[in-house]
């Protein structure tokens, strides 16, 4: 659905029917941002003036294999301008003892960069074990070397985790005492490789914004830092490459080689431009407002959003009704400054309800507490709203001398851990807090083997959410992070672990309440009564790709959609079916393993059938 709106067209938006047809957003004053610097990659060869090429493996300057356990051998025939686009391919090749090559340039000493709009359009490789990035180190190194000067990684994405791109900074002592924070985003019904997608940050004095597709995703500030040294005030400059293996990139897939980054332009502008922030995660049959930051005077927009949802002006924004289905919510920009576009994927989960609470001050908790490096204290709610109104909360003072502040519960209610694995329950927590927006929480669930200084052992699962407002009760959903003992049992699980912004030395308040364990909703999409017609999945478990297979009783259009168990939709298509036998593939290999259902929907109801991804 397309919705149009300017400032002269405000009175007649009103007048329209705004939730049958495109919504209409107003302007906000802002300034265009001056374009100060940028590469178009618009010639035959790589334009030396602002860019040098790094060659090798990495030894010739101390740092054997890029001091990352990388595999692959930088080349100058691996770089290469096609029609626009700066080309950057891994090969499988053997070359310098390496049997991998790839390339990589930077800006040093041409083109260094202090503050402003920073981003790079970019269409991503695919393949496990492939570790493209846009990043910045400090040109002088004015406070020592790596990591004291500091690091900027715009986006760094893994193909061994590809729904996920990663905005982190670099700082603090030398290694191995150095530190890190940062922000990821993620994307489960597109994938980051199908097409370009514009990755940016903002830099000024003092904090650091990411975004993708100019939708803010999350920011870190010097206190974020504090107490250690915020080096990010000096001169830096720009690498790209692609990074083959290595301690991010994992193991490597040679069948998806060779394989190419292509980067459409870098560009520097000394302002952040018009750029979109709202929720990306909500629940079917809710509205979420979606506002513009630095819309020109003027400027007029047409906001395009998948089919089922109803868009509404507001002022500088946009409140959209959604539905049961989610897609990409688009603003498309016209204004003195330009035509351009901000975006984001929104996905809608169906409704779950609370199985049991773990913590909730209010209430005798079933969890209990045992330990934490900073004080809690039960006081009452700061700011009670529809997303928590309880009288009682957590007051939680996090440790500021700690880097890794925890608060230690012991628990006994939960049967099985590789549920919320597998997504078929979830864990939920309300959050209240003056923290950045972006400030990531882990939880994890760990055996009786788990002790201070033997990591990973006993940690059987560890879930992350991040923070989105400040000072505002938001309700944070936890999704699974990773396994560090594979062979930690599931079934012995005797602690739960808080992490508020783990990795700094934040002393940040944070108040907390309603550590919810949740399951589906008796009347989610998993227990629709469901139409009588054969439904068979064929392989169940699948690795890569699962046949369906259904003998339709009638001919018409047909939906198929796949569901994770936490009721969000991951994939969808449209079919044109016949009545019969009919057969649709399901492609699962970007997908974390876990349980699904697939959903055919046709007109008069819904079948589904239990997937298990492996």
């Amino acid at each position: 659905m397309r919705y149009l709106s300017s400032t002269l067209l405000l009175l007649v938006s009103y007048l329209c029917t705004c939730a049958l047809s495109p919504s209409c957003a107003t302007s906000l004053s802002a300034q265009c941002p001056t374009l100060t610097w940028s590469d178009e990659f618009d010639g035959a060869e790589l334009n030396e003036a602002n860019w040098n090429y790094q060659l090798g493996d990495g030894c010739d300057i101390g740092l054997c294999d890029w001091g990352n356990g990388e595999a692959q051998y930088y080349q100058r025939e691996n770089v290469a301008l096609e029609d626009g686009v700066l080309k950057m391919t891994a090969r499988l090749e053997s070359v310098g003892g390496s049997i991998y090559t790839s390339g990589r340039i930077n800006t040093k000493g041409k083109q260094d960069f202090r503050f402003g709009y920073l981003e790079a359009r970019i269409k991503l490789p695919a393949g496990g074990g492939l570790w493209p990035a846009f990043w910045m180190l400090s040109t002088d190194e004015e406070y020592g070397g790596w990591p004291r000067s500091g690091e900027i990684d715009i986006m760094e994405w893994v193909g061994n985790d590809p729904s996920k791109v990663f905005g982190t900074i670099h700082f603090g002592n030398d290694f191995p005492n150095n530190s890190f924070t940062g922000v990821s985003l993620s994307r489960v019904l597109t994938n980051f490789t199908d097409d370009f997608h514009t990755f940016a940050v903002t830099w000024t004095n003092s904090e650091i914004t990411w975004f993708v597709d100019g939708y803010a995703y999350g920011s870190k500030t010097r206190s974020d830092v504090a107490p250690l040294l915020w080096p990010f005030d000096k001169d830096f400059h720009f690498l790209l490459n692609v990074a083959v293996g290595g301690t991010l990139g994992g193991t490597v897939d040679n069948t998806a080689l060779p394989a190419t980054m292509e980067v459409d332009y870098v560009r520097v502008y000394d302002m952040t431009p018009t750029t979109l922030a709202g929720e990306r995660d909500v629940l079917s049959g809710t509205t979420a407002t979606y506002t513009l930051n630095n819309l020109p005077d003027g400027a007029t927009v047409v906001w395009d959003g998948p089919e089922g949802v109803s868009i509404t002006p507001t002022e500088g924004a946009a409140t959209v009704a959604w539905g049961s289905t989610g897609g990409i919510l688009t603003a498309n920009i016209s204004s003195s400054c330009g035509d351009y576009t901000v975006s984001t994927e929104v996905s809608v989960s169906t409704r779950t309800r609370v199985e049991y609470s773990l913590e909730n001050f209010d209430d005798e908790a079933l969890a209990i507490y045992e330990f934490s490096n900073g004080v809690l204290t039960e006081v009452d709610n700061p700011a009670p709203n529809d997303v928590n109104g309880s009288a009682k909360v957590g007051e939680y003072v996090r440790g500021g001398d700690v880097q890794y502040d925890v608060i230690v519960y012991r628990v006994n209610t939960i049967e099985d851990a590789n549920d919320y694995v597998a997504g078929e329950r979830s864990i939920t927590l309300d959050m209240y807090t003056n923290a950045t927006p972006g400030t990531e929480i882990l939880l994890q669930l760990e055996t009786a083997s788990a002790e201070g200084d033997n990591y990973p052992v006993g940690r059987h699962s560890r879930y992350v959410a991040n923070t989105t407002v400040r000072n505002e009760w938001e309700r944070l959903n936890f999704t699974l992070l990773d396994q560090p003992d594979g062979a930690a049992p599931s079934t012995s699980i005797e602690k739960l672990i808080l992490l508020f912004n783990p990795n700094t030395f934040d002393n940040t308040t944070y108040f907390y309440d309603n550590l919810d364990s949740n399951a589906p909703d008796p009347n989610s999409v998993f227990s629709v009564a469901q139409l009588d017609f054969p439904l068979v999945a064929s392989p169940n478990p699948a690795s890569e790709t699962v046949q369906l297979r259904f003998d339709l009783p009638t001919s018409g259009p047909l939906e198929l959609a796949l569901f994770n168990m936490a009721g969000t939709q991951v994939q969808s298509a449209k079919l044109a079916a016949v009545r019969g036998e009919n057969v649709a593939n399901l492609e699962l290999g970007g997908l974390p393993a876990g349980v699904y259902f697939a959903r055919l929907r046709l007109e008069g109801g819904i079948r589904t059938v239990r997937l298990v991804k492996q």
